[in-house]
């Protein structure tokens, strides 16, 4: 019995990849003024050489070839508790404009498939809407609150 090879639906983001893409993700990353990562390379470093990096950049992606560095681990305070410390890994500015172009192109397409009482990273919402949320289910009669606490859970997994 031979069987049909399953029919996958599968675009190309590709094409969508384009130089103005690409300026608004250096933009959204330069807003948020983070610091280098492994390469040592500053946004003002990136943005000295801003036509030629993006352009390597947007070859890379559309032609599958881009690899991220690894990320720069600091260590910053935890809480209110200045002895203990949590790694926090800092990628390269051409990994976070990389990051930046491929949720510029995803968010579309899934935002609209999240469940509407999913909070966590999400454009728009924030952990005191999510409080405001079960607070809500609780005024209506909801008594059991079902939660997965994976706080840590990254400190020691990577």
């Amino acid at each position: 019995m031979v069987r049909e090879p399953t029919k996958v639906k599968a675009h190309s983001l590709t094409g969508r990849i384009t130089e103005p893409v690409m300026r608004r993700a250096f933009k959204n990353v330069k807003r948020n003024r983070g610091a280098a990562g492994i390469d040592k390379v500053s946004v003002q470093m990136f943005e000295a050489n801003l036509d030629e990096n993006l352009a390597a950049l947007m070859r890379d992606l559309k032609q599958g070839t881009f690899e991220p560095k690894p990320l720069r681990r600091v260590f910053i305070p935890k809480g209110n508790d200045r002895t203990k410390l949590r790694p926090l890994g800092i990628p390269s500015v051409r990994d976070r404009v990389a990051q930046e172009v491929l949720r510029q192109l995803l968010s579309p397409i899934f935002e609209r498939q999240f469940h509407e009482d999913s909070f966590g990273f999400r454009p728009g919402r924030n952990c005191h809407m999510a409080i405001e949320r079960v607070l809500q289910l609780g005024r209506q009669g909801y008594r059991e609150v079902l939660d997965a606490d994976i706080s840590g859970f990254f400190d020691h997994a990577c």
